[in-house]
């Protein structure tokens, strides 16, 4: 979640994809094990990331 949440505070017009993107090829595994990340677990840990006060709230 700290990942995703630095990649979207340092570019926030990056798309859901384009930050799924950047996380594959830096290698990082998915919440579940896996290699290739969907839009919607980026999305979710976003929304959590915002939750928990990591994101600020547009």
């Amino acid at each position: 979640m700290t990942l995703v949440a630095g990649i979207h505070s340092s570019n926030p017009e990056l798309t859901l994809r384009e930050i799924a993107s950047q996380l594959e090829r830096l290698h990082e595994r998915t919440p579940r094990g896996g290699t290739k990340w969907a839009s919607s677990s980026v999305k979710n840990l976003i929304d959590r990331a915002k939750r928990t006060g990591l994101l600020e709230v547009a």
